[in-house]
């Protein structure tokens, strides 16, 4: 099958805010994967998992997140209201050009797909490391109660000051790719973004335009301000109570030693959403960044299958060799 990078073509070079960075392939399908990365990070980190189901038949898009692969003045800007509609827009414009549609997200994407399951009409859910409680293992203890405590002691107006440093392992279990991303994340270009979040939101009474790309783009956020915590939070009440009115078929993926979020996640997300198909998948060699870890071939399988399975018998998707 000839799976080809989109540059202006087919139905999804007309996407929607589409965004530069936003990452497509086509292959002439009836069927279209609609992906999405976590807050902080990029499109990068589902361009192999993109990849992967590409070769194996129907379309795939890889979003860009509101606020993102700029600068953290514009992320500073976005909440998770704006981060869900850009997702659920996309995917109606996606749903009425294609037959069968499916989504799949990581981490707080992974939220951000159950959510835009219930309102509109999807035929498979992947839901990759949900982020409903940071209880990994490289996590503080009762790291949920003091990030609580610290949103309600520390003003809204300066939670875009304060933040969280993102640090080893960041995610994955590769060395190799723990040793690119350390070289990323020097103290000097977390120092750096620091003062041009502050500095610049200074001196032009604003936070940001979003005019100028940078490393973002490929490296994603070095750091997670309080205030994008706060959204996350906020994302995670609303999915939380909304779980209930999930009924897509659904997958849900996580690493078995996740550092970040635990299995208790995948197991929250079993436990109360209504699909009648439904499934866990626990990793054994990865963390908790899987689309790009040791397992991130298994990742492309598990959710092939499972959406393939999704699909009636009849229309399903070709599988190229």
């Amino acid at each position: 099958m000839n799976v080809k990078a989109l540059n202006g073509y087919g139905r999804l070079s007309e996407m929607v805010d589409r965004h530069p960075t936003d990452l497509s392939f086509h292959s002439e399908g009836n069927a279209l994967v609609y992906l999405i990365h976590g807050v902080t990070g990029t499109p990068v980190e589902m361009r192999y998992l993109a990849r992967g189901l590409a070769r194996r038949g129907g379309d795939v898009y890889a979003t860009t997140l509101p606020g993102h692969c700029t600068s953290l003045r514009d992320l500073v800007r976005t909440n998770e209201q704006q981060w869900c509609e850009h997702v659920c827009k996309q995917l109606a414009y996606a749903r009425e050009r294609y037959e069968h549609v499916y989504v799949a997200g990581l981490s707080a994407g992974a939220l951000l797909a159950l959510e835009a399951s219930t309102r509109v009409a999807l035929d498979g859910v992947g839901v990759l490391s949900p982020t409903f409680f940071y209880d990994g293992w490289n996590m503080p203890r009762r790291g949920d109660a003091i990030l609580s405590l610290v949103l309600k002691l520390v003003p809204e107006c300066l939670q875009n000051l304060v933040f969280h440093v993102d640090g080893p392992p960041y995610g994955v279990k590769d060395s190799m790719i723990q040793a690119h991303i350390r070289a990323s994340y020097t103290p000097a270009s977390v120092f750096q973004e620091w003062v041009s979040l502050w500095w610049k939101g200074r001196r032009n009474g604003v936070v940001g335009n979003g005019s100028s790309p940078s490393s973002a783009a490929t490296k994603g956020y070095p750091l997670f301000p309080l205030r994008t915590l706060r959204e996350i939070d906020r994302l995670m009440s609303r999915v939380r109570s909304r779980l209930e009115n999930v009924s897509a078929p659904t997958v849900i993926l996580q690493a078995a030693n996740d550092d970040m979020t635990g299995p208790r996640n995948a197991q929250f997300v079993y436990d109360k959403i209504a699909s009648a198909e439904k499934q866990i998948v626990l990793l054994d060699d990865c963390y908790h960044v899987i689309t790009v870890d040791r397992q991130r071939q298994d990742v492309v399988n598990h959710l092939h299958e499972f959406f393939k399975l999704s699909t009636p018998a009849s229309e399903a998707i070709e599988i190229a060799s």
